[in-house]
């Protein structure tokens, strides 16, 4: 009777608008299963060129192709995109594919805003957390745009232009030529060496077997002159929102060497939990838009069976809130493990300890 009282109650707070559907079917773009990605470590020497001719690049599995940032039900891409990655104890490796036929670039300056052109970009969560993350962005005449961010925008994120991705090495390799209209040409290819040194915050290094990084590639495609640009993207944020680390694809590790056996991909987090948790933090965001102020119980939610069926039995949520921070905890106890975000889009896995 109380639950239903406070949702009756919010419902009339809100126009009924968070009420009007569980939160799964509300949110239902934004909470879509990341892809996962196995990567492997190089066999050889990989020549930072654009050129792919390893054998390593041959063995490795590209990514799905990318589809639009908004998600299922979207446009499919005109051109195709996909990525390949690897990895030692230096460098991660990234490779992308993108086909054109009229490849284009008129920036040539270093940390101009490169997305004015079409261009492929890379964003890295190396711990996972949704904070302190990476992008670098390069157009087909392999100008870097690169930054670090503090947060995500969502959450009042800063971005900082100044950080340089030391020791990065960059190569375009074109298959047609540039700024040509007149010719028909076939792709370009991204491919670089990004030190893990590079991505390493509060001196953790990142590059290490059975770690899982956050990861996601976005194409940015100018088509025709006057109208708005394409975002493809290997996964989908479910808006026009790059800055989404909770969106983001899984990158795992694996110690084992390119073409000398495979690994099946696993999720690090139970997915149920995570999924609910990351539902109700974008209903926080929604009532705090609308209210200016954040819901401060669980029952505020008005969770339902579709929300909460898929949960190990035992599981516990909830909600700590002032007028403008909250935070929210799902604990697994047969997992003895908890998933924890705050306002400022911080996640964070913690070990539940276990009482006798």
């Amino acid at each position: 009777m109380r639950k239903q009282l406070v949702c009756s109650v919010l419902a009339l707070a809100m126009g009924g608008q968070l009420l009007a559907q569980n939160l799964y079917s509300k949110y239902e773009r934004m909470l879509t299963l990341p892809a996962g990605y196995v990567c492997y470590r190089v066999d050889g020497k990989i020549k930072v060129d654009g050129k792919l001719n390893e054998a390593d690049w041959q063995k490795a599995q590209p990514t799905s192709s990318f589809v639009d940032i908004s998600g299922e039900g979207f446009a499919k891409p005109c051109y195709d995109t996909s990525a390949k990655m690897l990895w030692d104890d230096k460098y991660l490796y990234v490779a992308a594919t993108l086909q054109e036929d009229d490849i284009k670039a008129k920036l040539n300056q270093r940390d101009t805003i490169i997305y004015h052109d079409n261009d492929f970009e890379v964003f890295l969560d190396p711990d996972c957390d949704g904070q302190n993350y990476f992008e670098i962005e390069t157009n087909a005449k392999a100008v870097i745009f690169d930054l670090m961010l503090d947060k995500p925008y969502r959450s009042g994120g800063n971005f900082m232009i100044q950080w340089d991705c030391p020791g990065l090495q960059l190569a375009v390799h074109r298959d047609g030529t540039l700024n040509n209209s007149k010719d028909k040409d076939k792709q370009w290819i991204v491919e670089m060496a990004i030190p893990h040194k590079a991505l390493t915050v509060n001196f953790s290094n990142p590059g290490e077997a059975g770690k899982y990084w956050r990861i996601n590639f976005s194409r940015v495609q100018w088509l025709k002159p006057g109208q708005r640009e394409e975002n493809w993207v290997w996964m989908p944020t479910g808006k026009i929102d790059m800055h989404m680390p909770d969106r983001w694809g899984f990158l795992y590790l694996s110690d084992k060497v390119i073409g000398q056996g495979t690994d099946t991909f696993k999720y690090p987090y139970n997915m149920a939990a995570y999924k609910l948790l990351w539902a109700m933090f974008y209903a926080q965001q929604d009532f705090y838009s609308k209210e200016k102020r954040y819901l401060r119980e669980k029952e505020s939610f008005c969770l339902t069976a579709a929300e909460l069926n898929s949960l190990p039995a035992g599981t516990d949520i909830s909600v700590e809130a002032t007028t403008h921070s909250f935070r929210i905890a799902i604990s697994v106890p047969e997992e003895n493990v908890r998933y924890v975000v705050d306002n400022l889009s911080k996640f964070t896995c913690e070990p539940i300890t276990v009482q006798e």
